[in-house]
């Protein structure tokens, strides 16, 4: 075991968190050294992470210039409060070697364990003996006196900062509620004087009101589709058991269960411990580093349905990496480990059902004897030959773009000791391993069995809770519950919008579209590239899925394509970005690097943007393939 990780154990405190969580700090440590009379930090300062002095001596020094004692420890403990800034200041009166933990892992690694926050807010406490009239000062932004570090024109610049931030976002709020209220009163009128229906026409008014809530992200994802459910069910346009439908499909139970279990994976560590595997065993080269990653997010990718989720399990990793492999910072080797950690997380979302949320509501969009068919491994099936094009894609792009990267140095210590402190296979994570195993195994055989894919997931989840696996508090909390309301209103949204025939009205006001998807798949195709690319500069990824899948799928099974491929081609296209605010996953990898400058992102940036052409190369590499199937 490295001496990293003897100092993390020998630590009183620290020593005390959860394996999964000690393995995950020893990957931030960062080993620094301070000579006699310098400081590690100064009071006013931002606070930066948490230190374990393990050779030397320190100094803590109060504002007022009144020497704290030292007695051994964690310094800088304001790291896991809320205080921006240090309290003190911290001398080194000799030699001084440190480890440091930034704050930023750090407060997410310590969330599930409050008893080691506590314990070092006491162990602040109990040596700093003016902490409380420090902490007792007006909240940040103002200026506190005697600390330095501080200028006076600080604070008013900040405020002026937040200031024009806020009244910009105040400015798109007041337009897209002025767009939600008037758009639905402008629609009942154009479906009044065009002759339509009367409940046709207050569904489309509801609907638009919908989707406007979505594009312009006023609520929570999920609150729109209750919303339109609610509208529906006050207004009686349709039956009740057509809008409640989504409460009782196929989908949400799936959905329900691969969530359920995915909490599981991503609490037992199960998951954690499989990227630590992967780079322990594999050769130690630049080749096989970035594989292992791709190959850790791919694997993922159909167990964490969430691209968020797999960034925040996938980063840390990728800085651990960079970190022991000796990479310089914002070169041609970080920026490729960038690069495979982000394809292997993103990359094939759509080729897996469970891999994101929206995936999901595609599926729900499904006719019923569809939603039988492509349930199991038929979906990744389908969709083997996309994949096969866009894994080659991102495998050519980064051997040409990153060419001369530097060659890594051979370090795993730090690897095999985050195993070390894991320790053997925990109950839980036999749990989760078994769970994953019983549902590929059964929804590869339901000729053998007969159990749908729905009522195997449910199974599974029933079976970890009953055997206390997952908690009624991890159920409740962990669980994406706001999803599935969205997912189920969504469903019932869709099934009012084929009871009341529009998706025939539709298809028939829009010949010229339904012909070119039936009669010239391929131009269609580039049509629909084109103006998902265009949506996607505004639009949110989910609300352009949403708003495509709502309006081509129907018309999809009308003309004679079929609503699988539709649905598969949507989801591909609507992962289209080129700007970082269009992606939010790539903004959780943003921020890390704005931490740590590990790589350069102008290089990804250019990789991704020849990723999205792959994307069109892709489906249209698919085509025959689909057309010898007969799906198309």
């Amino acid at each position: 075991m490295i001496p990293a990780a003897c100092q993390l154990l020998g630590d009183p405190i620290l020593a005390k968190c959860g394996p999964m969580a000690l393995s995950r700090l020893l990957a931030y440590l960062e080993e620094r050294s301070f000579a006699a009379g310098e400081t590690l930090y100064r009071a006013g300062d931002p606070v930066d992470g948490l230190y374990l002095a393990t050779v030397g001596e320190v100094r803590l020094e109060t504002p007022e210039g009144v020497a704290l004692p030292w007695t051994g420890g964690c310094l800088g403990t304001e790291s896991v409060t809320e205080s921006p800034i240090y309290l003190t200041t911290a001398i080194a009166t000799q030699a001084t070697q440190v480890l440091q933990i930034p704050r930023g892992p750090l407060m997410p690694i310590l969330s599930d364990q409050p008893g080691i926050k506590n314990h070092l807010i006491l162990d602040l406490l109990g040596r700093l003996t003016v902490l409380v009239d420090l902490l007792a000062w007006p909240e940040s932004g103002q200026q506190i006196p005697g600390l330095p570090g501080q200028s006076a024109d600080q604070p008013l610049a900040h405020q002026q900062a937040v200031a024009e931030t806020g009244f910009f976002v105040r400015l798109t709020g007041w337009l897209g509620w002025l767009v939600t209220i008037l758009l639905p009163l402008g629609v009942l009128w154009a479906t009044h004087r065009a002759g339509m229906d009367r409940d046709a026409g207050l569904f489309l008014a509801i609907f638009c009101a919908t989707v406007s809530l979505w594009v312009f992200s006023l609520v929570e994802d999920y609150l729109p589709a209750l919303f339109a459910v609610m509208a529906i069910l006050i207004s009686g346009i349709v039956p009740a058991p057509v809008v409640l439908a989504g409460f009782t499909s196929d989908g949400f139970f799936m959905a329900m269960s691969i969530l359920g279990l995915s909490t599981v994976i991503v609490v037992s560590g199960l998951g954690y411990r499989t990227m630590l595997l992967l780079l322990r065993y594999l050769p130690n080269t630049g080749f096989w580093h970035n594989l292992g990653l791709m190959l850790i997010g791919i694997f993922l990718t159909p167990l964490i349905p969430s691209a968020n989720g797999r960034i925040a399990l996938v980063a840390p990793l990728y800085v651990d990496l960079v970190n022991n492999l000796g990479f310089a910072r914002e070169r041609l080797a970080a920026t490729q480990l960038a690069v495979s950690a982000f394809g292997g997380v993103s990359l094939l979302s759509a080729v897996f059902m469970s891999s994101k949320s929206v995936n999901f509501a595609v599926f729900a969009l499904l006719p019923a004897q569809m939603q039988d068919q492509f349930q199991g491994v038929t979906w990744p099936l389908a969709a083997a030959v996309t994949a096969a094009v866009l894994l080659l894609c991102q495998a050519l792009g980064s051997a040409w773009l990153f060419r001369g990267a530097e060659a890594p140095k051979p370090s795993r210590e730090r690897v095999a000791s985050q195993l070390i402190l894991l320790g053997s296979l925990r109950p839980r994570e036999w749990a989760a391993l078994a769970g994953i195993l019983i549902l590929i195994v059964g929804m590869a055989t339901p000729s053998l069995h007969g159990i749908q894919p729905p009522w195997l997931g449910l199974a599974v989840l029933y079976g970890l809770l009953l055997l206390g696996f997952l908690s009624k508090k991890e159920l409740k909390e962990k669980t994406d519950w706001p999803f599935l309301l969205y997912l189920s209103g969504l469903t019932g949204l869709v099934g009012a919008f084929n009871h009341l025939g529009l998706n025939q009205q539709l298809t028939d006001a829009l010949p010229g579209v339904g012909n070119l998807m039936r009669d010239q798949f391929g131009l269609f195709v580039l049509m629909l590239f084109v103006l998902m690319a265009l949506v996607r500069l505004a639009v949110p990824t989910n609300g352009t899925i949403i708003i495509f899948a709502t309006l081509f799928m129907p018309m999809a099974e009308l003309h004679g394509v079929n609503p699988w491929v539709m649905g598969f081609v949507i989801l591909v296209f609507g992962e289209l970005w080129f700007f970082p605010y269009q992606c939010s996953y790539y903004l959780q990898l943003q921020e890390v690097n704005r931490a740590q400058r590990l790589y350069r992102e102008p290089s990804l940036l250019w990789h991704n943007a020849f990723m999205g052409l792959a994307r069109f190369t892709a489906i249209y590499a698919a085509i025959p393939y689909w057309q010898a199937w007969g799906l198309l």
